[in-house]
């Protein structure tokens, strides 16, 4: 292809369209190949959608080959997406967002952002966030309303979007930055920025949304109870399989932890008095903890 390349990157913001835009360049793989635009391979993420989260540990961790040799593999025009590229982008070293740069000399690189209003966007952040597994430096599996939250300092340099913007495109050697709503008919607008036709292209089902409002009192009880030592992981499975939730993160936790439920029912079994004590007065909590209870006696019975 004569002149210079395209490497869209999707950046983000996490938990602001980001399964629906993977799932999307997945569906539409082989017509945006035949449109010229690379979607290369995805990291295994269970019954999550599949991202390229390989380029956010070799900017965190070192060096990695996978990025150059996807640009020099590729025909046409690349499209990368992981979310991780903004949650993180402030733990990269300036080294490796030097790697990047140099790796991708002779491509105008072209970040796509997703955003939506602050507020919403917080609170989505939230509850995601509150679900995610713990991990060390992030603000996963916390306890904490959603003003503490806010007040987080990786949270409120995601949410400074002036800043946010001027410091990805100098990162990361941008032309230039696309920002969609992910609020609007984003899909449409997506496959015209990448030059793909949006009549021939397939929108895929919704999914991965957000834990309901009526939930957050037990996650938070949960976590809280985890940061004393609890069961924390395997009572959100037991809460996925009681609710049966389209929230990704709960159900990929719930494909791993599953199996483990009956063998450790005596001590979730206690867990969950304990958390049913704390919810006295709160009728939503108290019937999802008591319906928790009695799917913990089903699988046990099953399992017997």
């Amino acid at each position: 292809m004569a002149g210079r390349r395209s490497l869209f990157l999707h950046v983000g913001l996490p938990h602001c369209g980001s399964s629906a835009l993977q799932d999307w360049a997945a569906t539409n793989r082989k017509l945006m190949a035949a449109q010229g635009l690379v979607w290369p391979e995805v990291d295994d993420c269970g019954l999550m959608a599949g991202r390229h989260r390989w380029l956010v540990e070799a900017l965190l961790g070192g060096p990695d080959q996978r990025l150059p040799e996807v640009l020099a593999g590729a025909g046409g025009d690349v499209l990368i997406s992981a979310e991780g590229l903004t949650l993180h982008f402030h733990d990269f070293p300036q080294e490796r967002l030097e790697w990047f740069r140099q790796a991708t000399a002779g491509w105008d690189v072209r970040l796509i952002l997703m955003t939506r209003d602050l507020s919403g966007w917080q609170r989505s952040m939230w509850k995601q966030c509150m679900i995610n597994r713990p991990e060390p430096g992030m603000d996963f599996a916390l306890s904490i309303d959603m003003a503490d939250f806010a007040a987080r300092p990786r949270v409120q340099k995601l949410t400074d979007l002036k800043a946010l913007r001027r410091d990805l495109v100098a990162g990361f050697g941008a032309r230039d930055l696309i920002e969609l709503s992910s609020l609007d008919d984003w899909m449409p607008k997506l496959a015209r920025a990448l030059e793909v036709d949006p009549a021939r292209a397939t929108i895929p089902a919704r999914r991965h949304e957000s834990i309901a409002d009526s939930v957050v009192p037990v996650v938070l009880a949960i976590n809280a109870l985890g940061e004393a030592g609890g069961p924390r992981d395997a009572l959100l499975a037991l809460m996925q399989q009681t609710l049966d939730t389209s929230n990704d993160t709960l159900r990929e936790l719930a494909r791993q932890q599953g199996g483990a439920i009956p063998g450790a029912a005596d001590r979730l079994a206690t867990a969950l008095a304990q958390l049913q004590a704390g919810c006295a007065g709160q009728p939503t909590s108290g019937w999802l903890l008591q319906a928790m209870a009695e799917e913990l006696d089903r699988r046990t019975a099953g399992a017997a």
